[in-house]
C-alpha cells in the first residue's frame, strides 16, 4: 500500500514510497515500446471562446463577443490522445461520420502521431459532439457558460460495426493493451459487443494481454478484463454496496470482479483517491496527489485509463502503475478542458512529490 500522509483538513495525500521514483522513471522510459488499442466512442470537443460584453436588450441572457474556436478529440479519442502524449504507439478505434468536426479529429490524430489504421468514416453515423461555450473578461478565468450536445443518438449499422470489427481483428495481435472507453455515443451495440468479445477471447487464449473497461454502462458486458475502473457512484450502482470504510470497500470490490469476471478491480474515489484490487486479492489505497489545486476534473477519468493502458505492460507489479495513472490523473485535474498530460510533466510531477 501507498505510504500517506493527514493534511490539516483530515484527508489523506499521497506520499511516495521510498525507492518508488525510480520505478515510475523506468515505467516511463518502457512506454516508449508499449502498443495501445484504444477501442470506444470518440467524441469531438468544442470550445468556443469570447468575452462577456453585456446582457441582451432582447432576452435576459449574456452577449458573448467571438475570440476563436477550437476541436479536440474527447471520450475515447482524449483517451488516445493521452496515450501518445506518454509516447507510447495508439491505435485509434471507433467510428467517425463525414462531418467537419471528425475532419478535425483526424487532422489532431495525423499531427499528433495517433494511428488511423481503426477509425471507420461512416454517412451513416453522425459524430459526437460536445461544444462548450467559455466566457470571461480580460481579467478573469474562462468558465463554461453551456454545453450543446449533438450527435452520437444513432447506433452504429451492422455494415459499419463489420467493417470496424474486421479492422480491429489485424489491430488486437499487435497491441500490449487494449482500452475500452465507452461513452454511450452508439459504437457499443448488441452486436458489435458480442462480436469484440469474441476477437478478444481467441486473443486471450493465446497471450496475456491488459484489456481495460472504462464504461458507465456496460461494465458487465466485457467479461475475463484485466479490469474495469467504474467510480464509486458507478460501483455503488453494480453492487448496491455504500462504501463506508475498509470492509465495505473490499466486498465491493470482490463482487465487482465476481460479476464482471475480471482479474483485477480499480475504484476511483474522487477525493479519497483510488482502491484497487490486485489478482491475489490485495488492497492497495493510492490517496490523491493534490487537494487545493483542482481546475477542472473533465477528461481525468481519461487520463487515468491512459496511463494504465500504458503503464501495466510496462510495469512489474500492477499496483505501481496504479500509483503512476493516480498522479496522471492529480496533474491532468489542474490543466482546464480536455487535456492531455505528457511523460514530461509526469516527470516532473513524480519530482515534485518526491521532495515535498
Amino acid at each position: 500500500m501507498a505510504s500517506i500522509r493527514k493534511e490539516s483538513n483530515n484527508r489523506k495525500l499521497f506520499q511516495m514510497k521510498a525507492g518508488r521514483q525510480k520505478e515510475y522513471l523506468e515505467i516511463l522510459k518502457k512506454i516508449k515500446k508499449v502498443k495501445v488499442a484504444v477501442i470506444g466512442d470518440i467524441v469531438a470537443d468544442e470550445y468556443i471562446y469570447g468575452n462577456c460584453e453585456r446582457i441582451s436588450r432582447e432576452a435576459p441572457v449574456l452577449i458573448l463577443r467571438h475570440h476563436n474556436s477550437k476541436i479536440t478529440p474527447g471520450g475515447a479519442g482524449n483517451a488516445s490522445a493521452n496515450v501518445a502524449a506518454l509516447g507510447a504507439e495508439v491505435y485509434s478505434v471507433g467510428v467517425l461520420g463525414m462531418d467537419r468536426a471528425a475532419d478535425a479529429v483526424v487532422k489532431f490524430y495525423k499531427e499528433n502521431g495517433i494511428k488511423v489504421d481503426g477509425i471507420q468514416r461512416s454517412k451513416n453515423y453522425e459524430t459526437c459532439v460536445k461544444t462548450r461555450i467559455m466566457s470571461g473578461s480580460l481579467h478573469t478565468t474562462l468558465q463554461q457558460v453551456i454545453r450543446i450536445d449533438s450527435g452520437g443518438e444513432i447506433e452504429i449499422t451492422k455494415k459499419d460495426a463489420d467493417l470496424l470489427l474486421k479492422k480491429i481483428a489485424a489491430i488486437v495481435p499487435k497491441v500490449d493493451s487494449i482500452l475500452l472507453s465507452d461513452y454511450n455515443c452508439g459504437l457499443f451495440t448488441e452486436y458489435f459487443t458480442l462480436k469484440l468479445q469474441e476477437i478478444l477471447k481467441k486473443e486471450y487464449s493465446k497471450r496475456k494481454i491488459f484489456v481495460l473497461v472504462d464504461s458507465r454502462h456496460r461494465l458487465f458486458d466485457f467479461k475475463n478484463a484485466y479490469l474495469a475502473t467504474p467510480n464509486e457512484s458507478e460501483a455503488f450502482e453494480a453492487t448496491g454496496i455504500k462504501i463506508k470504510d475498509t470492509e465495505s470497500l473490499i466486498k465491493s470490490l470482490k463482487k465487482l470482479i465476481k460479476l464482471t469476471e475480471n482479474k483485477a478491480m480499480l475504484i476511483t474515489r474522487g477525493s479519497q483517491g483510488m482502491a484497487f484490487l490486485d489478482e491475489e486479492g490485495a488492497l492497495h489505497e493510492v490517496p490523491i496527489t493534490r487537494i487545493d489545486e483542482i481546475a477542472d476534473v473533465t477528461g481525468a477519468g481519461d487520463t487515468v485509463a491512459a496511463v494504465l493502458a500504458s503503464a501495466l505492460p510496462a510495469a512489474k507489479k500492477p499496483e505501481v502503475a496504479v500509483e503512476l495513472a493516480n498522479i496522471g490523473g492529480g496533474v491532468k485535474v489542474m490543466k482546464r478542458g480536455t487535456a492531455q498530460v505528457s511523460d514530461a510533466e509526469l516527470t516532473a510531477e513524480i519530482a515534485r512529490i518526491g521532495i515535498r
